[in-house]
């Protein structure tokens, strides 16, 4: 039986969960991405950081998981495995790069699946603009109309900093990275204005 990439995802990020909660602060350090010790040589965790989550709060990875599995399957089932789980990996790191210089965060770590996620997000609005999604939960609305208004609140919250502890430029960072790669690299199997039909 094949089990998709998504599902992968989901999996790899729970197990590494409780990784976390039974090694503690040691795994933490190792393998979340510190920029400072990340450009001493522990290059390994500009990927390995997307796979863990705040190990005190367990709605942060159900949540990223949730929207994973949302949203992912989808644009999966377009780009095709190998390409998605490529696209997937460089939204990660696309998010910390961007959230590293503007955040001036050199010694913080910085964990979560959401930059990536927020490229998958940003992939499902641009191939299907006109699919319903729930904002907040509740709010039905066009899912480009949702991409542009979480791109927004991104936006606010990051220059604002009324969210302290969020990565919110690196929020952004994944969706710019998961426009690049969806509308000027062929991340995509058809071409774009096909979705709009």
């Amino acid at each position: 039986m094949r089990i998709n990439v998504t599902l992968w995802l989901v999996i790899i990020n729970i197990i590494v969960y409780v990784f976390e909660l039974i090694f503690g602060n040691v795994f933490l350090t190792l393998f979340s991405l510190t920029p400072n010790l990340a450009l001493k040589g522990f290059v390994w965790q500009f990927i390995t950081y997307m796979f863990l989550h705040d190990p005190s709060d367990i709605l942060h990875i159900f949540l990223n998981m949730f929207a994973l599995l949302m949203f992912g399957p989808r644009v999966e089932l377009e780009m095709g495995a190998k390409k998605f789980l490529i696209f997937y990996l460089i939204c990660g790191i696309g998010s910390a790069l961007l959230f590293i210089p503007l955040s001036g965060n050199w010694d913080t770590p910085l964990l979560g699946a959401s930059g990536a996620i927020f490229g998958v997000l940003t992939a499902f609005g641009i191939m299907f603009p006109q699919a319903t999604v729930f904002f907040m939960g509740y709010i039905p609305m066009p899912a480009i109309f949702a991409v542009v208004l979480f791109g927004g609140i991104e936006l606010f919250f990051g220059i604002s900093g009324f969210e302290p502890g969020i990565a919110n430029f690196g929020h952004l960072g994944g969706m710019i990275t998961g426009y690049i790669l969806l509308k000027y690299l062929g991340f995509q199997n058809r071409k774009v204005r096909f979705y709009w039909e």
